[in-house]
């Protein structure tokens, strides 16, 4: 039986190697992906990075095995018009956090493999300049602010 090579696979060989070598470097919190209705193409990611070290870090770009691409994206409000802005890459201040949320910066997903409804979850794989990638997996949500209106 042949091993079958994934595009992460050199990913997951270098987590593998950084942890049992080195302490973590970034941490991930309250990361979740919002459902979306089953014919959107698009769906939006977000979550808290943390930096656990004393030097800065950049997120230089975002996969998954769940969509076809992904990217970084900031919400700008311009004259009453929001408006989404690709951020080519993102740094993590030193001791610090960056927060994806809604209104603010946030990934795009696009073209899910498959229809994704509250209960799935997803794998998004962060990819750093200096080559490492921390896998994670994050639920769907339906976070629509009206969690309060019950649905008979």
């Amino acid at each position: 039986m042949k091993l079958a090579a994934t595009l992460l696979g050199g990913c997951l060989l270098m987590i593998v190697a950084a942890t049992s070598m080195a302490a973590p470097t970034m941490d991930i919190t309250g990361g979740w992906v919002r459902e979306a209705p089953p014919t959107s193409r698009v769906l939006a990611g977000y979550m808290q990075i943390i930096n656990l070290t004393d030097a800065e870090f950049t997120i230089t770009g975002v996969t998954s095995p769940d969509f076809d691409s992904a990217d970084l994206h900031r919400t700008v409000v311009k004259d009453g018009m929001a408006s989404m802005q690709p951020v080519p890459e993102l740094t993590i201040p030193a001791a610090g956090s960056v927060l994806l949320e809604p209104g603010g910066l946030h990934l795009m997903l696009f073209d899910p493999a498959r229809p994704l409804v509250e209960g799935d979850s997803v794998t998004l794989v962060l990819h750093r300049s200096d080559g490492i990638c921390l896998t994670l997996s994050v639920p769907v949500l339906r976070r629509t602010g009206e969690e309060h209106i019950h649905h008979h």
